[in-house]
């Protein structure tokens, strides 16, 4: 019998370290792409699956936003620092797995992890943009135009018949517009997620023109904060819609002009106005409020769990305002001239023009970082701070010590 021998004869010349660690990548690169094909097919399948059956229901969009959420976690990006090409930015939306960032001319959205996602040069004169979970529009606030956009595509783009001032979206896609009205003061329309018209008010002059709205997170109820004049002084008419019944429910009026407007949770309502901030209970009423004493608000950050942070400002001096969800105040002292806050927990942050300072909630400064370009704005989570200056967006690392 012939024996078979598996060791190494003496004419095999042995494989280099090189060699083999070449091979090894080559086969690695083969699983992962083979792995990430299978990933993707099955969520394709998945996708097809649920829109068949009706779990994701009939809007076609719905299964889109599937579809972006999965092709994010599954194609990721190659990290930052990342030229987003917007130098003057106006405006940064968080995403689902990704951001928004607005500038004069238009707007970029990337993932998380630095993967380009979407381009759009607008044109508008005055753009601007409002975002939910997986979608955001962007339209002109000096004309009739918007555009409803997933975090890859266009999905609507719609002509409105007159002038738009405001747009809102929920996290389920449900859109809101605020326009002028020939006949009234404004009419505020509602869209559902396919854009079909659920609700249309034509708001008189008593009702006012709102300036801020805001979905609750169940995305079933509207709440807008409407300004109009009264005995010579601005006031804010601060309503309630279900969408399921469609009609307004005044739960507050307040002197002043909303400067932010959201949900804290299922039952409360946040507003902040020009001289204080009111916490509501949905079904009206005040729940506990903070008053700026004399005191302008330059800025006002609000966190995922309801914690806000207060930039008010005395003639040359600035001072930090720390409030629980509760308008309980966790610090309240003087700080470093400063042109925004951003709070994020138990940490709150001042972009100054030459850089950005981290504090802790009780006002104990943990770094400062001066930075080559103004700094114009910074997501702060529980995974990283976003910087966005010049046309770059960076991860900002804290100093070593």
């Amino acid at each position: 019998m012939r024996k078979i021998s598996r060791g190494r004869s003496e004419n095999d010349e042995p494989l280099s370290a090189g060699r083999v660690e070449y091979l090894e990548q080559a086969r690695q690169r083969v699983r992962t792409r083979r792995i990430r094909r299978t990933a993707v097919l099955l969520v394709l399948l998945t996708a097809v699956v649920l829109f068949a059956t009706g779990v994701v229901g009939s809007s076609v969009t719905m299964a889109k936003d599937f579809i972006d959420t999965a092709r994010i976690a599954l194609l990721p990006g190659s990290g930052w620092p990342q030229q987003t090409g917007v130098s003057e930015v106006t405006q940064v939306e968080p995403l689902t797995g990704s951001f928004v960032e607005l500038g004069k001319e238009g707007c970029v959205v990337y993932s998380r992890s630095g993967k380009k996602l979407n381009s759009i040069q607008s044109g508008y004169a005055r753009p601007a943009l409002a975002a939910g979970r997986n979608r955001f529009v962007l339209y002109n606030r000096s004309g009739n135009e918007l555009r409803v956009e997933s975090r890859t595509q266009n999905l609507y783009t719609k002509q409105m018949e007159n002038s738009i001032f405001l747009c809102a979206v929920a996290d389920n896609g449900n859109l809101a517009v605020v326009t002028e009205d020939i006949s009234a003061m404004a009419k505020l329309l509602v869209y559902n997620a396919n854009m079909e018209e659920v609700l249309r008010w034509s708001m008189s002059s008593n009702d006012g023109t709102p300036l801020r709205m805001a979905f609750s997170p169940d995305s079933r109820k509207l709440a807008a904060a409407a300004v109009t004049a009264s005995g010579g002084q601005m006031m804010t008419n601060l309503y309630l819609i279900n969408l399921a019944s469609g009609d307004p429910v005044s739960i507050a009026n307040q002197s002043g002009v909303p400067q932010w407007l959201g949900w804290t949770s299922a039952s409360t309502l946040l507003a902040v106005y020009d001289t204080r901030v009111v916490l509501y209970n949905a079904g009206g009423g005040e729940r506990a409020a903070y008053e700026f004493a004399g005191n302008t608000l330059k800025d006002v950050s609000v966190d995922a769990a309801g914690n806000i942070a207060l930039l008010l400002g005395s003639g040359q001096l600035h001072q930090a305002v720390l409030l629980d969800k509760n308008l309980n105040v966790q610090f309240s002292g003087s700080v470093a001239s400063a042109n925004a806050i951003v709070r994020a927990g138990s940490l709150f942050y001042l972009l100054s023009d030459s850089g950005v300072e981290c504090c802790t909630v009780s006002g104990e400064r943990q770094w400062s970082q001066t930075l080559a370009a103004k700094p114009q704005a910074l997501l702060a989570d529980a995974k990283e701070l976003l910087l966005f200056s010049g046309n770059t967006a960076q991860v900002l690392e804290p100093p070593q010590e």
